[in-house]
């Protein structure tokens, strides 16, 4: 592919830029400097402070599982350990809207079937083999032609536009199911997104890009610079920013989401392979917002309930992170974000009391909802390396161990471009493609027939058989009738 690409005139004055200081970027530069000390790395980063999503919120606690192997390495030679998660309110009920009204039984009956049919093909989609076909369907209208209840069907386009950042619609089945599997699956997506159990472990993100930063003190972190440019030549890559400034380095390291990525401009185009599928009548970029409030105790436990909330219209979600804090999210449009902070203490306090109203310490931080519209990228673009948790990673992608995966996978990538003698078989192992799935057996023939019933199908063959019933029924009245008069 780089024979396409111009020489250039000018000599590279870095040896690898990294653009963005999210954790994937922050992990990339650790791992350049943990092979090789002399490197000469800059990080360019839009926001006002390093660490991307993490450090937006302060002090503010993440959640981790026992299966993020590394992540939990990663953490472990950043000195920060996980704490267990408080299992005091384990016993008492969720707040959940699909839990609520007549239809809650059924609506959550053909939901858990409608996820179990999806988890049962979810091999089938691994990154590499998988090819993702042209025509397919839209996962809108795959919900709707396999969900009848309005409450699963919401639930799921919610879950959609979480996973993809993009409403369902806008997102193909095929697209959907890989994304999916390169997440860890649909149970593990789910957890992340709404159940929060409790075996999941706290991260303190303050310290953790305290610890990151300490690491990489002597690499220049370059901030308020947004990329608008990318001129990719044979032998270096050229950057230029907002401001007209311009960077060499021989490798460049992109640690933005793809939405991101699509707003610069190349120098010639990315190839096609790499850019997710067009569609046309995109609705404008969803926002997320994050919060945490702090208060002198726990209402929602007083008032029954465990603090795992859901709201599917408008989309927020929450649950209690440590003792007498409660975290969550809400997403919506950019005409809403004024008004996030009151919809959110609403609704708290509508279920857990007038008390969630005046709580005694209030943050929240809001970011464009990352799009991931298209299969993980794994394959660098000659000198150009993708990294960030919702554009490359192959396990548990668009979540924190993800974010770690692709900021190892993209330094070894810059490495083999700057300083390829320093690559090892150790670092192969590293980046190496897993999939929770590729050791699972494909499902039988009868449980994936019987993961197709829902109350659509089951439903129709229902009244066409009682049809059929009734219709011999009345011909072999009619034939004895007739047999009788003559």
């Amino acid at each position: 592919m780089d024979q396409h690409l111009p020489f250039g005139t000018e000599q590279p004055e870095l040896d690898v830029v990294i653009v963005g200081a999210g954790l994937s970027g922050l992990t990339s530069a650790v791992k350049l400097l943990a092979k090789e000390n002399t490197l000469h790395i800059r990080i360019l980063d839009e926001n006002s402070h390093p660490g991307g999503q993490l450090g937006q919120t302060g002090n503010g606690f993440r959640l981790v599982d026992e299966e993020q192997h590394d992540m939990l390495a990663f953490m472990n030679d950043m000195q920060v350990l996980p704490q267990h998660r408080r299992d005091a309110n384990a016993e008492l009920q969720r707040c959940w809207s699909l839990d609520r009204g007549p239809t809650a039984q059924p609506a959550k009956f053909e939901l858990c079937r409608y996820i179990q049919m999806l988890n049962l093909r979810m091999g089938r989609f691994r990154s590499k083999k998988f090819i993702l076909r042209e025509r397919v369907p839209s996962m809108e209208r795959h919900i709707t032609n396999n969900l009848f209840f309005s409450k699963s069907r919401n639930f799921m386009r919610n879950f959609v536009e979480l996973v993809c950042g993009v409403h369902a619609s806008a997102v193909d089945y095929d697209t959907f199911m890989s994304v999916c599997s390169s997440c860890g699956g649909l149970a593990v997506l789910l957890d992340f997104y709404f159940n929060f159990p409790n075996t999941f472990l706290e991260l303190s993100t303050q310290k953790l890009i305290e610890s990151i930063l300490e690491k990489i003190r002597y690499i220049t972190i370059t901030q308020n610079v947004r990329v608008v440019k990318v001129q990719h030549f044979k032998d270096y890559v050229e950057l230029t920013d907002a401001q007209g400034e311009k960077y060499t380095a021989q490798a460049l390291i992109l640690a933005i989401p793809w939405n991101k990525v699509e707003q610069i401009q190349f120098e010639p185009p990315i190839p096609k392979e790499f850019c997710p599928p067009p569609k046309a009548k995109l609705k404008p970029g969803r926002l997320i917002t994050q919060f945490s409030l702090s208060y002198s105790k726990c209402h929602w436990a007083e008032a029954g309930y465990s603090g795992n909330f859901l709201s599917s219209k408008p989309l927020v979600c929450g649950h209690e992170c440590r003792q007498a804090t409660y975290s969550g999210y809400m997403v919506h449009s950019a005409q809403e974000s004024d008004s996030v902070r009151q919809t959110v203490l609403d609704l708290l306090s509508s279920h857990f009391g007038d008390e969630m109203r005046e709580p005694l310490k209030y943050q929240q931080s809001t970011t464009e909802l990352s799009m991931a519209r298209h299969k993980p990228q794994v394959t660098p673009w000659h000198r150009v390396i993708w990294s960030s948790s919702s554009a490359m990673a192959t396990n548990y992608r668009s979540l924190m161990g993800g974010a770690v995966q692709s900021g190892v996978r993209a330094a070894v990538s810059a490495l083999f471009a700057v300083r390829p003698q320093l690559v090892s078989w150790v670092d192969m192992l590293e980046v190496r493609e897993t999939n929770p799935y590729e050791r699972c057996r494909p499902p039988d023939r009868l449980s994936s027939l019987l993961s197709r019933l829902n109350l659509y199908n089951v439903t129709f063959y229902s009244f066409f058989i009682l049809g059929l019933l009734w219709l011999l029924k009345i011909g072999y009245c009619h034939a004895i009738r007739t047999h009788s008069y003559s």
